[in-house]
């Protein structure tokens, strides 16, 4: 039997009789991806609510806001000519935005802008939803109204061909936060599970802040090394591929590109994390500073992968270590393949996924190779 074979058997093995190790690697991603895909059921926004202010009164505002409360995405739950109402409402987190109607909306001697639209930012996926939907219902109800109750010049403009637009949505055409957010933040959690245990199994191999011993008896512990984070790197996979297939097959939603592509990316993301353990543990030799050296590196991963924040406006420091962390290439290849972007695109993030093996996985093989003794 090959070392690498040797290892990754004596490895399971291990996990198996050993409690917590096992709970980290079953239990504990289930629970956490159950307990995510509980709270994004449903997926898409509705019935958001909103407040109307009314300060025209007339059938052109009474159209608008029955078209508003028709929509299935948003809820009218009170009508009040006064702001101060409304915004007292939006405070009190009883809405989400509110819409201000001026008096003599829709013509030519209407006060004010057409329509106000304000909504909470300290929520922003709500509020700006909510924002759009008011925006493009109130938009659709004056075009219609348009034909009958405006002029130019005192022309009618009947007849005349309004301009139509037509959005189409690429890879998420429902709006749906649950596969936004669930093909981000699922792998996420299994990013920072998998570089911790990883540390935690390299961790048990110390003996005096020192792989020395470890090395001197053990006839190959590169491969042996390797077969040992292997163990890991599979249960990552294993993780990540069920999850893709709940979010596919059993919550119907569809990858446009190719499904291969995310698989390979998702072993290429915990080949990565192991590599990314496997040097701080090698640098450091203490089990604790590599902890807290993987939670910042894959607990911050996702705030700083500009996928639901963008960085290209943000600090030098954002935009670079953006680029150190494995999960923003993986999260990159990964969003490619979900609207459908050809596969040579992604070239880039997999070869810069290949470096961490590469690079940090090579040098903290060597050091921990060149370990005789206590640092």
């Amino acid at each position: 039997m090959s070392a690498f074979a040797a290892s990754f058997r004596q490895e399971a093995a291990r996990i198996l009789r050993t409690p917590l190790d096992l709970f980290l690697l079953t239990l504990f991603p289930l629970v956490m991806l159950a307990a995510m895909a509980a709270m994004m059921w449903g997926g898409t926004l509705s019935n958001l609510p909103v407040v109307i202010v009314d300060q025209d009164g007339g059938p052109l505002a009474r159209a608008i806001t029955r078209n508003i409360d028709a929509t299935p995405y948003l809820e009218v739950v009170a009508q009040t000519p006064q702001r101060a109402e409304a915004l007292a409402m939006v405070r009190r987190e009883q809405a989400v935005a509110f819409m201000v109607i001026p008096k003599g909306v829709g013509t030519r001697g209407a006060t004010d802008p057409p329509v106000t639209v304000f909504y909470e930012a300290v929520f922003l996926s709500t509020g700006s939803v909510a924002s759009t939907y008011l925006r493009l219902v109130t938009t659709a109800t004056l075009l219609a109204q348009a034909p009958r109750d405006l002029g130019v010049a005192g022309a009618s403009v009947a007849g005349r061909t309004l301009p139509t637009i037509q959005i189409t949505l690429l890879g998420n055409p429902t709006l749906s936060l649950e596969w936004f957010l669930g093909m981000l933040i699922g792998p996420s959690i299994l990013h920072l599970v998998i570089a911790i245990s990883c540390i935690g199994s390299l961790g048990l191999l110390l003996r005096d802040k020192s792989f020395g011993a470890y090395v001197r008896d053990t006839p190959a512990p590169v491969t042996a090394l390797s077969g040992r984070l292997a163990v890991h790197v599979l249960a990552g996979i294993t993780w990540g591929v069920a999850w893709l297939l709940w979010m596919t097959l059993a919550r119907g939603y569809r990858v446009e590109g190719s499904v291969a592509l995310v698989v390979i990316g998702l072993v290429l993301l915990f080949i990565a994390t192991a590599a990314i353990g496997l040097l701080f543990i090698a640098v450091t030799r203490e089990v604790g500073t590599s902890f807290s050296g993987a939670v910042i590196v894959a607990g911050s991963a996702l705030a700083y992968s500009g996928a639901t924040l963008p960085l290209s406006g943000g600090l030098w420091y954002a935009q670079d270590w953006s680029k150190v962390l494995p999960l923003t290439h993986y999260i990159l290849l990964q969003m490619d393949q979900l609207i459908g972007v050809t596969a040579r695109a992604d070239l880039t993030p997999m070869i810069a996924l290949l470096l961490y093996p590469l690079i940090g996985g090579v040098v903290g093989m060597v050091l921990i190779v060149r370990s005789k003794r206590p640092v």
